[in-house]
């Protein structure tokens, strides 16, 4: 009898404690990506390679050029999101940890505007022919679910 109440009472103080540490598990960080509707610029219901590569000409420009020395804190060659965020730098973390050699296309430790337009341009490029299922060239909005970087 001793041990069946005991069995209740760390039962119950185990269910007590589950809600406070659920809330302390937090999900992880959700990156914001495009939307359909912000893509596709003639609202015809589905985006063309060129609708999204204009988008990602337009969304490079909101990321400012910036020295590699100045962002990569720890001198791996790979600029996270963290890294991002204390240097100021925004609009890349869609894509996650970004390997800088991919991005300093010239080598020259500096990530210029033209670094940037293609690197969106690439990476979008890439994300549109792996969504595109039926590779009709067109995404439909349940293909754009596939999108991802």
């Amino acid at each position: 009898m001793k041990h069946a109440c005991a069995v209740i009472v760390l039962g119950l103080a185990l269910l007590w404690g589950a809600p406070s540490a659920l809330a302390q598990i937090k999900p992880p960080a959700k990156t914001a990506g495009p939307s359909f509707k912000a893509m596709d610029a003639d609202k015809s219901g589905h985006l063309t390679l060129d609708e999204v590569l204009a988008y990602a000409t337009k969304k490079s420009s909101d990321v400012k050029p910036f020295r590699i020395s100045d962002a990569d804190l720890d001198g791996d060659g790979v600029l996270t999101v963290e890294e991002q965020h204390k240097a100021g730098i925004t609009g890349l973390e869609q894509f996650g940890a970004v390997n800088l050699k991919e991005l300093d296309q010239n080598g020259d430790g500096y990530i210029s505007k033209e670094d940037l337009d293609e690197y969106f341009r690439r990476k979008n490029r890439e994300a549109y022919a792996r969504a595109d299922a039926d590779k009709d060239g067109a995404l439909r909005p349940s293909e754009f679910a596939l999108f991802r970087f």
